[in-house]
């Protein structure tokens, strides 16, 4: 008698061996699917142990995922965001879960932080920083406003330009327009003016600058 459901009998050995083929690519497929999310899982936390940390305290890099955020504090003890970039509802509601603090100080695009932003930020890093721990800046890719802040904080904290300049990449200096190389040229002369005051410098947007070691 045949059974109700199917032809019944065993299969053929060109059958099975497709049965296991088949099998077997989907196992890959699952293997290698494992490996990409993982490896895009910890992008952010090998970025944070590269050449995007600018200072103790301060490391700058693309926009973290929920994944990111959570290793970022398990593994440099992150306990501060910085957003550069857009709003965004689910990195701030992340970051309350996680008990981190949260910045976000938005900045357009080829732009740079004003005097009163530089020191909101200098004084958010500070509080981090004192005690050991991390604060992570980011703006929509890790670029150039990320790095012109991160450029202007360490000529705020007292270093010398070419201090500053080798704690950046020349890829990040590089990707600096016109008008942000201008903001941190005016924030150098600022705090170490060279020569008597003059009209120019009076209309220096960050004329009333000084050193503040953060």
């Amino acid at each position: 008698m045949n059974p109700a459901i199917g032809l019944g009998g065993r299969l053929t050995r060109w059958s099975l061996a497709r049965r296991y083929a088949v099998a077997l690519t989907v196992l890959i497929l699952l293997g290698l699917g494992k490996v990409a999310i993982q490896q895009k899982e910890i992008s952010v936390n090998e970025v944070a142990a590269s050449d995007h940390v600018v200072a103790p305290g301060l490391v700058i890099g693309p926009v973290p995922t929920d994944t990111d955020l959570q290793q970022l504090q398990l593994g440099l003890q992150v306990d501060g965001v910085i957003n550069l970039a857009g709003p965004s509802v689910a990195e701030s509601a992340t970051v309350a879960s996680l008990h981190q603090a949260y910045l976000f100080l938005p900045l357009t695009s080829g732009t740079a932080p004003t005097l009163a932003q530089l020191r909101e930020l200098a004084g958010f890093v500070r509080q981090y920083r004192e005690r050991g721990a991390w604060v992570y800046m980011h703006d929509d890719t890790g670029g150039a406003r990320a790095a012109t802040t991160a450029a202007m904080l360490l000529l705020l904290d007292g270093q010398t330009w070419a201090a500053m300049s080798a704690q950046l990449t020349p890829a990040g200096l590089g990707s600096l327009d016109a008008r942000q190389r201008l903001a941190l040229e005016e924030l150098r002369s600022a705090l170490h003016p060279a020569g008597p005051q003059n009209r120019q410098a009076s209309r220096n947007p960050y004329a009333a600058a000084r050193v503040e070691p953060w």
